[in-house]
């Protein structure tokens, strides 16, 4: 028997196929909507003109380029929440177990530490805070400046908006050797108003590897009391300019955004409709309308012709916003955090659940670790340190009751001093004034 023969033999059966067609082409319906917007959200990221952010030269990424990837990164990170996230996960993966110094692989003398301590320094390098700030800065920057007064022995940041020109190496082209910084002084005038003269200074900048820098550029004077310590992310061979984090993620976190908010006004409309009434007869339709209109109370029945049908809307699933997945995993995957994390799943480390911090995403963490301590290396040498060095702590650490076993064991090695383990337990077990060692 034919289709045509069981459509024509059978009403009931004919009919349930009538019904499964309509719901397979209703569901097509909502598929093609979803990816339809999916693309639009897509295609809008370049017609709010960034287009070129994503489009760089083969000769690499020019300084005024990287400053206008930084102003809309910036913009578009405090205002994403995608963006916002996924500078957060990466700082927090990188400093978020802090790291230690030394010299000649012991404690800083206290000439040292009282440099790292002072307050100011703390606030620009040395604090958590302002570690993960820097780290954000590279997120969004993708190149990091500070500035070390040798006469006060104090650090500050130079924001990348300041720094104007360079010079290079005359026999490496890729080696930065002195920075243009052009940045505005701001002068206080007495007057009631509390105003002020603002006038615009241009000074170069030594680098921290620079012997015996010179005392001008194009007549621009040179401050030799100053250098410069600066460290990139994603540069290449060749280039002079390091490239935004959230550079490849912009468009993908833009993209994801509005797939969500096409897909919030769709559910909206759809929950604005309630019930479908069919009527063959346009007199019917107004009888139901009042009918339903005038009816108040919860649970009520509507009474109608032969003519009427009454049909509740579809609820479940009409609209599934999962479907923008994809476009978070992209946006995740130029971040290098996991997309769980990035949208905020459960089982993130410290967590109740599974840990999602792979493999790959420690990978990277460790990659930029690795980054730091060149650039804290570069920081203790600038201040005086000899020899020193930069380790961070595990980003991964076992329980408690774990770490006290092996600590146990490494104390009945001989190997370490009594104040060192006495240390090491009192970190673990949160006693900040252990007291003497017992003899």
């Amino acid at each position: 028997m034919g289709i045509f023969d069981r459509f024509t033999g059978n009403s009931e059966e004919s009919e349930a196929l009538l019904r499964q067609i309509q719901e397979l082409s209703q569901n097509n319906e909502v598929l093609a909507e979803s990816y339809s917007a999916l693309a639009r959200a897509t295609l809008e990221f370049d017609d709010k003109g960034w287009s070129p952010l994503n489009q760089l030269s083969d000769n690499g990424i020019k300084l005024e380029d990287v400053k206008s990837i930084s102003k809309q990164a910036r913009r578009q990170t405090a205002s994403n929440p995608v963006l916002k996230r996924g500078a957060m996960l990466r700082a927090s993966y990188v400093f978020g177990r802090g790291f230690k110094m030394a010299q000649a692989g012991n404690q800083l003398a206290p000439r040292f530490q009282k440099v790292i301590d002072d307050p100011v320094n703390q606030q620009v390098l040395f604090s958590e805070s302002a570690s993960k700030k820097n780290e954000r800065a590279l997120f969004t920057d993708g190149n990091f400046f500070v500035r070390y007064d040798k006469r006060n022995r104090r650090f500050s940041r130079v924001p990348l908006e300041e720094i104007a020109g360079w010079a290079t190496d005359p026999d490496d082209p890729e080696l930065i050797r002195y920075y243009l910084r052009e940045y505005q002084v701001r002068e206080p005038v007495t007057d009631p108003y509390n105003s002020y003269l603002a006038e615009t200074k241009k000074v170069w900048y030594p680098l921290d590897y620079v012997e015996n820098p010179v005392s001008r550029i194009n007549d621009i004077p040179v401050d030799r009391n100053s250098v410069i310590i600066d460290t990139k992310s994603n540069d290449e061979t060749g280039a002079l300019w390091g490239i935004p984090d959230a550079l490849p993620a912009l468009p993908w976190s833009w993209a994801y955004s509005e797939y969500l908010k096409d897909g919030s006004k769709m559910l909206k409309a759809l929950s604005s409709i309630a019930w479908q009434v069919k009527s063959k007869t346009a007199k019917g339709g107004a009888n139901i309308s009042s009918k339903l209109v005038s009816n108040k109370d919860v649970a009520q029945t509507a009474v109608t012709g032969a003519d009427i049908d009454i049909a509740a809307m579809p609820r479940n699933n009409s609209i599934d916003l999962s479907t923008g997945r994809p476009l978070a995993a992209m946006a995740a995957t130029a971040m290098e955090v996991s997309v769980d994390a990035l949208l905020s799943g459960p089982g993130e480390i410290g967590g109740g659940g599974a840990p999602i911090l792979d493999q790959s995403t420690l990978n990277a963490a460790y990659a930029r670790q690795g980054s730091w301590e060149d650039f804290f290396i570069r920081v203790l040498r600038v201040m005086g340190v000899p020899e020193p060095s930069v380790t961070f702590n595990n980003i991964i650490v076992d329980p408690a009751y774990r770490n006290i076993q092996s600590l146990s064991q490494a104390w009945m090695t001989g190997l370490f001093n009594a104040d060192v383990m006495q240390s090491a337990y009192a970190e673990q077990l949160g006693i900040e004034a252990p007291g003497q060692i017992p003899s």
